[in-house]
């Protein structure tokens, strides 16, 4: 697990600012910078996943921790949608 992503997600959700993040998926490809509000992690078949309201998709979606390669804070604010549960 890479450790400074994980701290660069937690310190966006206290701050409430938008998350800029390059996601690989099952296949290998990426779509390139996604723009996510990071909610709350949960842990399935084993891996650590963090569940955002992903703005390209209008919806939320689950993150893979171990498939971001990047992970940026953006300097734009958001207002929660749900709780955030990220400490």
């Amino acid at each position: 697990m890479n450790y400074q992503i994980l701290d660069t997600i937690k310190q966006a959700a206290r701050s409430r600012q938008v998350l800029r993040i390059i996601y690989i998926e099952k296949d290998g490809t990426s779509e390139g910078w996604r723009y996510v509000e990071p909610y709350s992690f949960s842990k399935d078949e084993g891996e650590q996943g963090l569940f955002a309201w992903d703005r390209a998709k209008n919806g939320i979606r689950r993150f893979f921790i171990d498939r971001i390669s990047q992970a940026e804070i953006s300097s734009e604010t958001y207002t929660p949608r749900y709780q955030i549960e990220i400490l």
